[in-house]
């Protein structure tokens, strides 16, 4: 699972399962889904953080919540779902304030109480946290060169890990369509700006011949200094990326902690 502070915990691509006119609605009404999303993000990340500093000593993290925010806060379909239904709530809202339409004001309101209903199920059931989190790395670099490799597409993806297997959601995906006789390089994802998270000892890369069905390309874990090759016979198949960490602690949020 994401981290809640991960870049793209939703996109319109997890809307438009919910909502596959979604596209067409933003388009003839000039409504940015992006701008949706980042208000729900927002607002929610305010009430879940409300939620924490108000959770005592119920939550292991209490004395460094200022410091930590909400980076220790893992992204549960309970979360998922209510970052998607409110993001949709803020999109129909919009679309029935300019169209004047009862359509849109009746998906308004679906997902209102969709969200409502989302965000009592995350407080019943509980804030999750990991103690060591690994964010999301950034969009790995493919450096191509001349080789031995045949004309074939690529696409990769990377995730940090640490000494106890866990692994970070994967990072963007980047891809690119070699000529033959080719090489590709790949940097470990780290520069000036981007430093290995604290506790990563190493790094996977997952690739694929088309923009899905990634496989694990490397036996273990890459150094956090060590670049990796494709081999001459390409990308392989191999595990899936595991989608990110699990929660290592549920924080009950009482019934005196503030809702709605």
């Amino acid at each position: 699972m994401a981290l809640f502070t991960d870049p793209n915990i939703v996109t319109l691509d997890d809307l438009l399962q919910f909502e596959s006119s979604l596209i067409q609605v933003s388009t003839t009404h000039g409504i940015d889904v992006e701008t949706k999303i980042t208000l729900a993000v927002n607002s929610i990340g305010d009430r879940l953080m409300l939620w924490l500093l108000n959770s005592g000593g119920s939550d292991p993290q209490f004395l460094q919540r200022r410091t930590l925010g909400l980076k220790t806060v893992v992204v549960i379909p309970t979360l998922y779902r209510w970052i998607c239904f409110d993001s949709l709530s803020r999109f129909f809202a919009e679309a029935y304030n300019v169209q004047l339409n009862t359509r849109f004001q009746g998906k308004w309101t679906e997902y209102q109480q969709e969200a409502q209903n989302a965000a009592d199920m995350v407080f019943m059931s509980g804030i999750g946290i990991v103690y060591n989190p690994l964010p999301r790395p950034p969009i790995p670099t493919l450096i191509v060169g001349a080789g031995a490799i045949t004309a074939q597409s690529i696409f990769v993806q990377t995730t940090w890990v640490d000494s106890k297997g866990n692994e970070s959601a994967p990072s963007g995906v980047t891809g690119e369509l070699l000529p033959a006789f080719s090489s590709v390089t790949i940097p470990p994802p780290i520069s000036g700006l981007v430093q290995p998270p604290s506790g990563a000892v190493g790094w996977n890369i997952y690739g694929s011949s088309t923009d899905a069905g990634f496989g694990l390309q490397n036996s273990t874990p890459i150094p956090l200094d060590s670049s990796w090759q494709l081999s001459s016979a390409g990308v392989v198949a191999g595990a899936a990326p595991s989608g990110g960490q699990q929660p290592n602690f549920y924080i009950a949020l009482t019934r005196r902690i503030q809702r709605g």
